[in-house]
């Protein structure tokens, strides 16, 4: 960069500056759309400085913060000791009551022994204490209570055993169960054991009912062993068990839907149909699909129904092209006819002793019977 007295050269009485020359004087100087960088102000630090009363390094240390009292800002110092916790005053950053020191707080001391340490009175609405090392007497001792004692502390006292044997409310003692009959009275006439959740109850009405419910919400469910009894409002199940019984049935059972349902469905399985024959054995029930049938029109099965005893149902759903048919039954329009047997299935085109059956193109049999 030219100096003054540089650039008064440019521009003396005769002289013709060039261009460079103009560019140099303009560059010299700032111009009102430019910013001065506050480096390049002489003094404006030291003078922002002074203004806000800032601490020289050099001669003092600590904590301060920027204090706005009009019309000037400041800073100030936190005047704070240490281990306490800061407050506010209103003005500026005190040290409060509060002293910090070792994973230890005292109110009113500086020397706290306990994680909470308090020298003077607390007023609460509330107390709760946790945790006083409680040890739980054995039956028959004498009962432990917390109390408050004339030095002001709470700690534990004993008392001798209820004499009427009231339960008390954290159930009866190891060793202690009820005997007897448990009689329930109430002077607005209910006779409920409650519970706190949802409010369910068990009531025991004066007409020798026994009522088990839900008062506030009608979709949880009443449970009895594996036996969930939902409302009998629209959309419930009513009785439904939480595992399928249909194998372990007794005479006098309830049959789930499930079980019922097993009844009128198919399968290429071998399945106990839970009934039983005249005879008392067990019936079972199992479809086959036969997709080739032998020319001769013999359809054996022995080996799909081994051990077949008795056969009580069956079931036949034939397909049949060639003769433009496809029908259940052991017959068709008097016209073809099918005998079952314990082995086989015959089928017979009536008036064609030569007919190819191989040209049938299904032939489904369902079958219930006993085994050997």
């Amino acid at each position: 960069m030219k100096t003054k007295q540089e650039l008064k050269q440019y521009f003396e009485n005769g002289d013709i500056p060039v261009q460079e020359e103009f560019w140099e004087w303009q560059e010299s100087y700032w111009h009102k759309d430019e910013n001065i960088p506050q480096d390049n102000i002489l003094g404006l630090k030291e003078t922002i400085k002074t203004k806000l009363n800032a601490p020289d390094p050099n001669l003092s240390s600590g904590f301060y913060f920027i204090a706005h009292n009009s019309p000037w800002t400041t800073y100030q110092k936190i005047n704070l000791n240490s281990y306490y916790l800061t407050s506010w005053n209103g003005s500026n950053f005190v040290s409060s009551n509060i002293f910090y020191n070792n994973e230890k707080v005292g109110i009113g001391t500086q020397a706290p022994t306990e994680i909470l340490q308090v020298e003077g009175n607390i007023k609460t609405k509330g107390l709760i204490i946790s945790e006083l090392d409680y040890i739980p007497p054995m039956p028959g001792q004498t009962k432990k209570f917390v109390v408050a004692r004339q030095d002001g502390s709470l700690g534990w006292d004993t008392q001798s055993n209820d004499s009427q044997n009231h339960i008390p409310l954290s159930g009866t003692d190891q060793g202690s169960p009820i005997t007897g009959d448990l009689t329930l009275d109430n002077v607005n006439g209910n006779k409920e054991i409650k519970g706190t959740v949802q409010g369910s109850y068990i009531s025991f009405n004066d007409d020798g009912s026994l009522e088990i419910n839900n008062k506030i919400n009608t979709s949880i469910n009443v449970t009895i062993s594996g036996i969930d009894f939902l409302g009998t409002q629209q959309g419930f199940g009513g009785m439904t068990g939480s595992h399928y019984y249909g194998d372990m049935y007794l005479e006098n059972s309830f049959i789930q839907k499930k079980y019922a349902d097993k009844q009128h469905s198919y399968s290429t399985k071998e399945e106990l149909t839970g009934g039983t024959w005249i005879n008392g054995k067990p019936v079972y029930k199992k479809t086959v699909v036969f997709n080739q049938i032998p020319r001769t029109g013999l359809v054996e099965f022995k080996t799909e129904f081994p051990d077949i005893e008795t056969i009580i149902s069956n079931e036949m759903f034939t397909e049949w092209q060639a003769i433009d048919a496809a029908f259940a039954g052991n017959q068709w329009r008097n016209k073809a006819c099918i005998t079952i047997e314990r082995k086989l299935a015959t089928i017979e085109l009536i008036g064609d002793p030569n007919y190819d059956y191989s040209a049938i193109n299904s032939f489904t049999l369902t079958l219930e019977y006993t085994k050997k």
